[in-house]
């Protein structure tokens, strides 16, 4: 059994008798080299074959457990700080949802107590960068090594896709480059901080990725997910990515991937929002070798062949008031 509770953002006491453990995941931004979209099923949901990379650009999450001997086994109360104000601490929040479902699924095994999440943002919210999925996923790999759970990344997929479509992948990427977690979970065949994903997005292959200079930007307006989807049954779609080619040709680091590096999902949103038109237009402007929405956006994404390059673009485009970082896409470690 899980609650909140509300605090500001110090560090917390330990409870009685308690004594911390603590652990930092490091919770990793996520963008698309490929989304196809089919059409929905019965349930109205979309079927999906696309490629996603994870970028080194990332949140920092530590989740700590104060044991409390006047807890009784298995009762756990859930507390979220934030350097973001805004951000919702109770179950509106991916990583409040993913300590609670820890809590339902292990904590009978564990002493009661507080379970600490602290979420030091960098990665902008709502962007289609799979931000707060990939905090999620690194609730549930923290609490996998506080707790001793000993689960295989397998279990913790599954349970990750309980949470969210994003979230599995997040907790791959995680399992890749994180070396603070069990030798059992970084070394799993699945670690990998790049995936093709089908069906519903939860059904997971890894790829061998690319490692690319990169630079994120976004508009100041956010775009609603729901909205995307559903537009799209109305567009013409005139171009699709080949993912069996698209993979083929990463693996040979063949220059002529980029020719399937394309989202559907630009057909509605570049069209239903200017801003985000005029942007991946503005970035194409300049050096990159490509550049592409991420997700149903807003965020778009340019690949570049050096850093210098791609850092010279990122402050050409926050000079413009947008707000642009640079980064890599990476591989595991």
């Amino acid at each position: 059994m899980a609650k909140t509770v509300r605090t500001n953002d110090k560090k917390p006491e330990a409870p009685a008798g308690g004594k911390e453990r603590r652990i930092l995941i490091h919770s990793y931004a996520k963008i698309n080299f490929s989304i196809d979209v089919g059409e929905p099923g019965p349930d109205g949901f979309h079927p999906v074959d696309m490629v996603m990379q994870q970028l080194g650009f990332h949140d920092n999450v530590v989740i700590s457990f104060y044991p409390d001997k006047r807890m009784k086994r298995g009762s756990h109360e859930i507390r979220i700080t934030s350097n973001r104000p805004y951000l919702p601490t109770d179950r509106r929040n991916l990583a409040y949802r993913a300590a609670e479902r820890m809590s339902e699924t292990y904590g009978q095994n564990v002493p009661g107590g507080l379970i600490d999440i602290q979420l030091h943002k960098m990665i902008p919210v709502a962007a289609g960068l799979a931000g707060g999925s990939g905090n999620a996923a690194a609730v549930v790999h923290g609490l996998n090594v506080l707790w001793k759970c000993r689960m295989h990344l397998s279990e913790i997929m599954a349970l990750c896709a309980e949470l969210g479509s994003d979230v599995p992948f997040c907790a791959m990427g995680q399992a890749a480059l994180n070396r603070c977690l069990p030798r059992i979970v970084r070394e799993d065949r699945m670690a990998s901080a790049c995936a093709r994903a089908t069906g519903t997005g939860t059904e997971l292959q890894p790829v061998p990725g690319i490692c690319m200079p990169a630079v994120i930007a976004k508009p100041r307006r956010g775009v609603s997910t729901a909205e995307v989807y559903k537009g799209l049954d109305s567009c013409t779609v005139e171009s699709r990515p080949d993912n069996d080619r698209l993979i083929r040709r990463m693996r040979q680091n063949d220059p002529e991937m980029f020719q399937d590096f394309i989202n559907v999902l630009e057909c509605y949103t570049l069209h239903a929002y200017p801003e985000v038109q005029a942007l991946k237009q503005n970035l194409q402007s300049g050096s990159a070798r490509m550049v592409l929405m991420s997700g149903s956006g807003p965020t778009v994404y340019a690949l570049y062949d050096s850093m210098e390059e791609a850092k010279s673009e990122c402050e050409r485009i926050r000079a413009e008031r947008i707000e642009a970082y640079w980064t890599e896409t990476v591989v595991k470690s």
